[in-house]
């Protein structure tokens, strides 16, 4: 069985987002995009009868779920798609401030950095990547702490100056006018 859930940016330029489910349980797997994705209540409901958990999926309007969820005796849905802010980090890393961490990092800089940092978080932010960010300080403080080298830089990631200020890359995206699109796309 192929599940379409379409992201806002898709439903406009009508192209879907596809999920295949992989498993007997109807485990779901990206096929493409790095775009927050929404699942609709039809799809809501095929997973459920398929024994599917809904808690770590993004829906376009969860109201209504959640109007039958204490008859049914199911677990609500948050109305923000919190699923990536479960990624098992020490506490202070979740609590990071990830705005304050990057902003001063460039408050001395030229402005133009400074304005970078502030389009990007905006991106970021809009995305609810803010977790993300939190998670990869986490891996590269983790890694320099135990010497381990990574790379350089790959692949559109380092079109970011907020992953460049965070170290995931050695790659200065301002300095070489890297367009952020080219990564969150």
């Amino acid at each position: 069985m192929k599940l379409i859930l379409k992201t806002a940016k898709q439903a406009r330029s009508g192209l879907p987002l596809s999920f295949n489910i992989v498993d007997k349980s109807s485990k779901l797997r990206y096929i493409s995009s790095m775009d927050k994705s929404y699942a609709t209540e039809e799809q809501g409901i095929e997973l459920l009868y398929r024994g599917r958990e809904l808690s770590d999926i993004p829906f376009v309007d969860v109201k209504q779920y959640n109007q039958f969820a204490d008859e049914l005796d199911l677990i609500c849905l948050s109305d923000q798609s919190n699923w990536s802010q479960d990624f098992i980090i020490p506490p202070h890393y979740k609590e990071l401030d990830v705005e304050g961490f990057l902003t001063s990092i460039v408050e001395d800089a030229e402005p133009g950095r400074q304005q970078r940092v502030e389009q990007e978080l905006a991106l970021f932010r809009a995305r609810n990547l803010f977790p993300v960010l939190q998670t990869l300080i986490y891996i590269v403080d983790t890694m320099r702490k135990h010497d381990i080298v990574w790379g350089v830089g790959r692949g559109s990631s380092v079109a970011s100056y907020c992953l460049y200020l965070i170290g995931v890359h050695r790659i200065d995206s301002y300095k070489y006018n890297l367009d952020i699109h080219e990564f969150l796309k």
